[in-house]
């Protein structure tokens, strides 16, 4: 997605067979014309390495997620109810960075849910319904 207003903002979308799940995610990748950027190549590369703190560091926000819209508790297999979606990064060279984690349930009741991270901590979950 080429933004000539801002060239700087431009991006590219993707989706990934994200090795640690087996599902598909969608990603977006900070770059030019010319590809991503080695920085957003770089952070994507990182995930699977780093997944399980990320799990470890979302599981209080998407417990918070569960007993608010689904009044129930997040069980100890995350990914037996939850489906990972997606990974967002704005500026990977940013200190500390920005991204976020995006997952979809996969019971009655449909919620997408994406944790913002600062750096590795997490920030409230924003809730799509």
């Amino acid at each position: 997605m080429f933004i000539p207003n801002a060239p700087e903002r431009s991006y590219w979308e993707c989706e990934w067979r994200f090795p640690n799940t087996g599902s598909v995610v969608s990603v977006g990748l900070p770059g030019s014309e010319n590809g991503p950027t080695a920085d957003s190549r770089r952070f994507y590369l990182g995930l699977p390495e780093r997944f399980d703190r990320i799990m470890a560091a979302a599981r209080p926000k998407l417990e918070q997620v569960f007993m608010t819209w689904l009044q129930q508790e997040l069980p100890e297999d995350i990914l037996s109810v939850v489906k990972l979606t997606g990974f967002g990064v704005e500026d990977p060279r940013a200190q500390p960075i920005e991204w976020d984690v995006a997952f979809e349930t996969t019971g009655d009741k449909w919620l997408g849910i994406t944790i913002p991270f600062v750096g590795e901590e997490p920030q409230e979950a924003v809730v799509d319904t």
